[in-house]
């Protein structure tokens, strides 16, 4: 599967899973932002929220690209819904 591809068959990332878990306080954040207080390399991560746009598990806010989880990523890592 290549980086720009959708999370498949349920499984995440650890990179996913540690951008979903970052996400998860509610506050809607920028690529370059999530990739700093991670500690994942900007491009990755970028690519990353892209690919969980498109599986459902985050959406972007603004036309800006500001991501934010939905109610599909909490459930990926085990969190309830707001």
């Amino acid at each position: 599967m290549s980086d720009a591809s959708a999370p498949g068959g349920g499984e995440l990332r650890s990179a996913d899973r540690t951008i979903l878990e970052f996400l998860d306080d509610g506050s809607p954040q920028y690529a370059a932002v999530i990739a700093q207080r991670t500690g994942i390399h900007t491009p990755y991560a970028e690519r990353r929220c892209e690919a969980l746009v498109r599986s459902g598990h985050l959406e972007p806010v603004t036309g800006e690209v500001v991501y934010r989880i939905t109610a599909r990523g909490r459930d990926a890592i085990g969190r309830l819904p707001e």
